[in-house]
């Protein structure tokens, strides 16, 4: 699926569970980012993401400072990467993107899995973010 029908199927929440995993959501973050600064970016994911969860009944599923994080870490790679033509692109040049343990180089698990960083964005207590 191109990025246009990617994107409004997200906006109609009609995305499917299949397409809307880690890698969907790292896709998300590159094509808003690819049009907007990282802090707008970063906002309007996290407002994007939130609104696709109460849709689909998932709401309890949505996490603040993981969305916020992703956005941050996709943001500086897309930086250190401007030729970078499609998410796989991207992927292909920093494969630890992929790697959805990345948040707990940067938060002890039990500051990442509390209820205070599913509700707003927590600042790291290991490494900063980039």
């Amino acid at each position: 699926m191109d990025d246009g029908e990617f994107l409004r199927l997200f906006h109609d929440g009609n995305l499917s569970g299949e397409e809307f995993r880690h890698r969907g959501h790292l896709r998300l973050a590159w094509l808003v980012l690819s049009k907007h600064s990282r802090i707008e970016a970063e906002s309007m994911v996290a407002r994007e993401i939130r609104r696709f969860a109460v849709a689909n009944g998932a709401s309890n599923r949505y996490d603040d400072t993981l969305t916020r994080f992703w956005v941050r870490v996709m943001g500086h790679a897309t930086e250190n990467a401007p030729e970078a033509l499609s998410i796989d692109d991207l992927t292909a040049r920093f494969p630890y993107l992929l790697d959805k343990s990345l948040p707990y180089r940067h938060w002890r698990a039990e500051t990442f899995n509390s209820d205070r960083a599913r509700a707003g964005w927590v600042e790291p207590d290991l490494v900063p973010v980039p």
